[in-house]
């Protein structure tokens, strides 16, 4: 009996013990996450326990072990602005039959500053967190950790996190492949993004010296800022800008937002005259633009960051609803530029909605809706473009109606001349002055516009192997939007034809890169490979009219049809390559439809027929003789009128093999760009 009682009291003391052990880890413990050797960005956090720390709180890691941990129950866990640490842990578990996994451990939020990850160790002293090293091997606008897991292995992390930005845990793994694959798809879109905003730039500071308008220098400015605030929030300006790190660029976040939210509104009151507005519409954009300003140097002192970091979440918003207001109110007003401003700022707050929506896990992280504040600005900035070539137009049509009227507004008609010519000198700048002049291929080019800019482009590649790239692309319609999309084919081209030498994934590449960025456009494109050694041509189309093969020896003049859809359709281009091998004397000639579609007073075109046989006739002399002979021709056949309604290119090949082994030489072309 009294042993019974002994074995009762023991008992009855162990579970007196174990109430405060049991209270400390009562709450539900997670999974552990099964690790394999192909992860795609599989998301952790439900395999996590988060703890919060509270500024002043000194915590150990051996303290870490008492207290109250959480389960995280989003793939996508947002914990707003706050100044408190945060703790995680989590176990993963390798399979048995494979050997050392190499994965990598991700944190999806360039805006973390502080990001510490310790792996659990067991050493003869006891348990030891050992702190893991960002791997410096990739370049990535997060951390990123390389861990190695043997096989059939269990083993548990720490992770330490805070930041003065919002917090956002999505927490991820990746196998390597999969995640070197991702990071170049990333720095693929944010280099299209940033481009992009770079050609915009460019543009319009030639546009606001030259006009001397302050739309365009508040357009300017707010680009300029618009581009360093997204420097801040991706990470990009502390990777790739000014290495340097993410905490030094988060000082300048909110002044770069509150001066980006400035000129947005000065720039929207100048542009939609809203000084011709009465009553508080007016001030409201001077009031809060002061306000912004103010904001600026407010964040200039590190003392009140968290104020003005919560401050600038909301404020471009709340400025964001007063310029929708006043693009409406100018649209029924019957001011049709700002249609495509309206428009312009409603997708940019729908996009950054839908980020804020992903942060808090309300709808799934996608590529879509990851990229979406990127795509939003990207479209916005075109439709601002748009509305700024709209406006172009809208200024010209009332200055020629003016200008009957008062030497005034002839000095109006003589600035939007003045934007005309320089947005022609900024095209034309796009294209190449100089032609190369390749042993065994003598090129010769001529380009005329229908107005003052235009939507054709053409561009060379010499690349490693030897072979010479031709590129030609059309796009629909022509004027300022032709052109600013032939700009973004520039940049798009210049990426993609160094990476491949298949002609036909070098025009898919494009269209994908570019896809959703046409607006109501498309284009049309021909890509040659021409091997300078064996006269050998791989050429693939994309809708773009055949290229004409003229055969010296036998004066036969063919066509090289290649069916292909046109850009701007699909975003999965379906083309093809054909191959063909060129003779000594042979001549190919590439072309836009303007040659063939021109018209003649009448309305008769000029056709392939014309075409043809003007390119057969004069087989013998050269391609420079030949291009001013074909323009002559379809300019007196359309009335020798002083534009033709189309614009029109002309890219000669002629293929003349030469004994002697000269290099590449360029020298400069005697290209007419009329």
């Amino acid at each position: 009996m009294n042993s019974f009682r002994k074995i009762r009291n023991s008992i009855s003391i162990l579970l007196v013990l174990a109430l405060p052990l049991g209270s400390l880890f009562s709450e539900e413990v997670p999974p552990v996450f099964p690790i394999t050797g192909s992860m795609f960005g599989v998301p952790l956090n439900k395999y996590m326990l988060l703890r919060t720390a509270l500024p002043g709180e000194k915590k150990t890691l051996g303290d870490l072990q008492e207290g109250t941990w959480e389960r995280i129950p989003k793939d996508s866990l947002s914990l707003s602005f706050t100044d408190n640490e945060f703790f995680v842990r989590f176990k993963v578990q390798s399979p048995p039959k494979e050997g050392t996994i190499s994965w990598y451990f991700v944190l999806n939020n360039p805006g973390m500053e502080n990001l510490t990850v310790y792996k659990k160790t067991y050493k003869a002293e006891g348990i030891v967190w050992a702190e893991l090293s960002r791997d410096l091997r990739m370049s990535y606008i997060q951390q990123a950790f390389l861990i190695e897991t043997p096989p059939n292995r269990e083993e548990e992390f720490l992770v330490s996190a805070s930041s003065r930005r919002s917090v956002v845990f999505n927490f991820q793994a990746w196998a390597p492949k999969e995640f070197a694959a991702h990071i170049q798809m990333e720095n693929l879109l944010l280099g299209v993004f940033f481009g992009a905003i770079g050609i915009m730039l460019v543009y319009n500071i030639f546009l606001a010296f030259v006009v001397k308008d302050s739309s365009y220098f508040f357009y300017v400015f707010y680009l300029l800022f618009y581009a360093l605030w997204q420097l801040s929030v991706t990470g990009i300006g502390s990777q790739y800008l000014v290495q340097t790190s993410a905490t030094s660029w988060n000082d300048y976040l909110t002044g770069f937002a509150f001066l980006s939210v400035a000129f947005s509104l000065l720039f929207t009151r100048s542009f939609l005259h809203m000084e011709r507005e009465t009553g508080w519409k007016n001030s409201a954009f001077l009031i809060l633009s002061a306000f912004a300003f103010l904001g600026f140097f407010a964040s200039l002192f590190m003392g009140i960051y968290g104020i003005m970091i919560r401050a600038v979440s909301w404020y471009p918003f709340l400025a964001a609803v007063l310029v929708v207001y006043a693009a409406a109110l100018r649209l029924r007003k019957g001011y049709r530029p700002a249609r495509y401003f309206l428009l312009a700022w409603s997708v940019l707050i729908i996009s950054v909605l839908i980020t804020s929506l992903r942060n808090l896990s309300w709808i799934p992280d996608t590529y879509v809706t990851h990229w979406s504040a990127q795509f939003g600005s990207l479209v916005e900035m075109t439709l601002l473009s748009f509305a700024l070539a709209d406006r172009i137009k809208t200024l010209e049509k009332d200055s020629l109606q003016a200008r009957l009227e008062n030497y005034d507004n002839l000095l109006k008609l003589t600035e939007i001349e003045q934007e005309l010519k320089i947005a022609r000198e900024l095209q034309e700048s796009i294209l190449p002055d100089r032609v190369p002049e390749v042993k065994n291929l003598k090129l010769s080019v001529r380009s005329e516009f229908a107005s003052s800019v235009g939507g054709d482009f053409y561009d060379f590649q010499y690349l490693e192997s030897g072979k010479l790239g031709i590129f030609l692309s059309d796009v629909s319609g022509h004027g300022v939007p032709a052109a600013i999309i032939s700009s973004m084919v520039k940049l798009a081209f210049s990426i993609e034809s160094r990476k491949n030498e298949d002609p036909a994934e070098v025009l898919r590449s494009i269209n994908r890169s570019l896809s959703g960025k046409y607006g109501k456009h498309f284009i049309t494109a021909a890509y040659l490979l021409v091997d300078v050694e064996t006269g050998n041509v791989a050429y693939s189309n994309a809708g773009h009219p055949p290229i004409v093969a003229v055969s010296r020896s036998s004066g036969e003049t063919k066509e090289v049809y290649l069916p292909g859809w046109i850009m701007g359709m699909d975003p999965n281009l379906k083309n093809s390559v054909v191959n063909f091998e060129m003779k000594p004397g042979d001549r190919l000639i590439i072309y836009t439809d303007g040659i063939t579609e021109a018209r003649s007073p009448s309305g008769e075109i000029f056709g392939f027929q014309r075409f043809y046989k003007l390119l057969g006739d004069h087989m013998a002399i050269s391609g420079g003789e030949l291009a001013e002979t074909l323009f002559s021709t379809v300019r007196a056949f359309t009335g020798n009128r002083k534009h033709f309604e189309d614009d029109i290119t002309l890219l000669i090949l002629d293929y003349l093999p030469v004994p002697d082994d000269r290099g590449k030489l360029e020298v400069t072309s005697k290209l007419s760009k009329n």
